[in-house]
């Protein structure tokens, strides 16, 4: 046998040239990452980079024999049949398909940037992953320095999500939020009233507060009067809510939007100011009522405009003091139907008897 040659240049290339990524490394550091941030920083501006390649990479590719494409993307993120059709027939020429994927996922419970790394695992597409690692190094660089206040229970999450068309949210069930309504209803009214016949209360109406840090004593004072008047008036307040706010919280505000008979913002001086400017801070604010107004706003016009501009639900307070002040900022006719704090009694006579 010869003796193999070696060419000392084409040795140096070889040693020279890199071997194949680890991708199995750069998946487990970046779900690591990825477990700390809610996907909907996707839809900010610090995500566009990064939302824009994952679109590219997943949209621009067929599905293949060892390898998914959007489609199955969206089916690993938790999206039904009939919500990858929608996709797929009816929202053509406005964004491509995967947008709209990781647009209704960010509405689910716990939807965290790991589990869109899962789902391209799942359908085996590892070099979508190892293509965006550098966008993606970027991107938990900026959440991490610039949206520290966003920081909560280990998660950074937004304070509002992406409005999404209706038929991409989550189908969910209004069960679990009913049973801890009603929980909540009966624990409040036993410390208020401990002649009440073992915690069962009968509810004239149900009621959502939504007000700023300067109407929460207006909150407190319509508080006291809803739960003891009789019948009485079921009231929910963010703040008494935390743990269930903190866990799942549009899912939870919504479904108690959809449950109460009446939503009654306070109008004040910080509550228009902060409804009707983009750069109103709510940073600081460590009152959860006074933190998602914008968000309970936002679901209050939605409803307004899908009732055919029809305001059936919401009645506005406004502090006595205050009038002079607030009605001149009223800028939506959704806020239009407001009463004085001094005639609070009427408003709760007319919320039992819902004749508004």
């Amino acid at each position: 046998m010869h003796a193999r040659k070696f060419d000392p240049d084409l040795e140096k290339l070889r040693q020279e040239v890199l071997g194949p990524p680890d991708l199995q490394t750069t998946f487990s550091n970046e779900c690591q990452k990825g477990s700390q941030i809610h996907a909907a920083y996707l839809f900010e501006d610090e995500g566009r980079v990064l939302l824009q390649n994952l679109c590219l990479f997943l949209s621009a590719t067929a599905s293949g024999k060892s390898y998914g494409d959007w489609q199955k993307f969206a089916a690993n993120l938790g999206l039904i049949s009939e919500q990858i059709k929608c996709i797929e027939y009816d929202f053509k020429g406005l964004e491509d398909p995967t947008y709209y994927v990781l647009l209704g996922f960010v509405h689910s419970p716990g939807a965290t940037l790991d589990k869109v790394l899962l789902a391209l695992q799942k359908i085996n597409r590892l070099d979508i992953i190892n293509r965006t690692a550098d966008y993606f190094n970027d991107f938990f660089q900026d959440i991490t320095k610039n949206r520290s206040s966003d920081l909560k229970n280990g998660i950074y999450m937004p304070d509002f999500l992406p409005r999404a068309p209706l038929v991409l949210y989550p189908i969910t069930k209004h069960n679990e939020t009913t049973k801890i309504i009603t929980k909540h209803f009966c624990e409040s009214d036993n410390r208020q009233n401990n002649n009440s016949e073992n915690g069962k209360n009968k509810y004239g109406s149900i009621i959502m507060l939504t007000f700023a840090e300067d109407g929460a004593n207006t909150a407190q004072n319509i508080l006291r009067i809803c739960r003891s008047n009789d019948p009485r008036i079921g009231v929910i307040i963010l703040q008494e809510q935390e743990k269930h706010v903190l866990g799942k919280t549009e899912e939870f505000i919504e479904d108690c939007m959809h449950q109460v008979n009446y939503i009654v913002p306070i109008l004040t001086e910080k509550y228009l100011n902060n409804i009707n400017t983009n750069t109103y801070n709510t940073a600081n604010n460590t009152n959860l009522d006074s933190k998602y107004i914008r968000y309970i706003f936002s679901l209050m016009r939605y409803e307004y405009n899908k009732q055919g501009c029809k305001n059936k639900k919401v009645r506005c307070i406004v502090p006595n003091d205050e009038v002079q002040k607030v009605v001149p900022l009223i800028k939506h006719p959704i806020l239009e139907a407001w009463f004085r704090e001094s005639d609070i009694d009427l408003v709760i006579k007319n919320i039992i008897l819902q004749k508004f």
